[in-house]
Parts: C-alpha cells; structure tokens; sequence
C-alpha cells in the first residue's frame, strides 16, 4: 500500500517533469545539450522537414512554394534558371464574359493548390478580356500565364481597380496579346507589384 501510494504522489512529478541530457536546467520536455545520434530507423516516407530556431529547439520548417517534398526528395520545382529547372503546369478555366471585362484581383490560387505551379493556362474565353491584378504574390514568385484562348489578353498596368499589392507594372502601357500568347512576371516583395519580365503576342 504505501509503495503505491509513494508512485501517486510522485506520478504528477514524472508525468509534467523535464528531462535534461548533460544539462540540470533543461527548457524543454527533452534537452539534451551536446550531439544526438538517431539509428535503426524505419523506411516511413516523411511529409515534413525539421530544424533548429535561435534558441537550439526543434521545430517544423516550412517548404516554400518552389520546393516540392516527394517520396523523400526534396526537390526545386521552379525558378533558378538552367535546363534542369521544372516548370511545373496547371490550367485555370476563366470566367466567361462579355468583351473588354476586366478581372480585378485575378485569383489563381497561388497560396493553396497552385503554390508549386508556374504555368498557368487559361482557358475558358470567347472574348477580348483584361486582368488588371492578380491575388497571392510573394517575393520572388514566378508565373507564366499562357492564353491558350485566341481571344485577346489585356495586361492593365498599375489599374487602381485591383488593390495595390496585385498590381502590375509592364514598364509600358497596357500590353495584349493577339490571340494566344505568354505574359511571364515576377512578384517584387518590395514593391508590392507584379513585374513583367517576358512578353509574347
């Protein structure tokens, strides 16, 4: 009985206790102060990555949106130059309208399901239209949009109608394409603005 009751009184101690390797004051649930050797290890397949902030503790890394984490590879999936660069496609079916219709803060769902693509073809059109911003830019982030229509796309720069932040600067005027074309752009993290880096009409 009493070695029981020794084990209930020092349960809660053992249960909301940290535990310190090579340390008497550990910070964290386990602290273990030198190097740490992990072996027999399982073939699971990982979908996170982890790694250390300022302060030593482990913690998820998030994989930006030109990086991909696949069957244990971790891989590029766009930008950088060079011939082994992947542009990874999706197509984005537009609206329908009527001629000359401008698309304000163009979502193409670049924070969610598209984050790792960089081509995007629009379909969808059987008129002229216009896109005046386009939603979700982060520094650096590049896109290709491909008219696959052969209704014409209208570039609108630097259009008040779309919020600031998804604007577009062509360092021209507005600029369209004659049916099918490409508009590549890249998103300034300081400016705030979409920059038009390649255009083909």
């Amino acid at each position: 009985m009493k070695k029981l009751l020794y084990i209930l009184i020092l349960s809660p101690y053992f249960i909301f206790s940290q535990v310190g390797i090579n340390t008497t004051t550990p910070q964290e649930t386990l602290h273990v102060e030198g190097t740490l050797c992990v072996t027999n290890t399982t073939t699971k397949t990982p979908n996170k990555l982890a790694g250390l902030d300022a302060n030593g503790t482990l913690t998820d890394v998030v994989v930006g949106s030109n990086l991909q984490l696949t069957g244990n590879v971790l891989s590029a999936t766009g930008g950088g130059g060079g011939s082994s660069a992947v542009y990874l496609v999706t197509t984005i079916n537009v609206p329908d309208g009527p001629p000359g219709e401008e698309l304000h803060n163009f979502d193409i769902n670049l924070s969610g399901a598209n984050s790792d693509k960089v081509v995007f073809r629009l379909v969808g059109r059987t008129a002229n239209y216009k896109i005046t911003g386009i939603s979700g830019g982060t520094d650096g982030r590049h896109i290709v949009l491909f008219n696959v229509s052969t209704s014409n796309l209208t570039l609108n720069a630097e259009d008040t109608d779309s919020l600031a932040q998804n604007r577009l600067i062509t360092l021209a005027n507005n600029v369209a394409t004659s049916g099918q074309g490409t508009a590549e752009l890249v998103y300034d993290g300081a400016l705030q603005r979409w920059i038009l880096i390649g255009f083909r009409d």
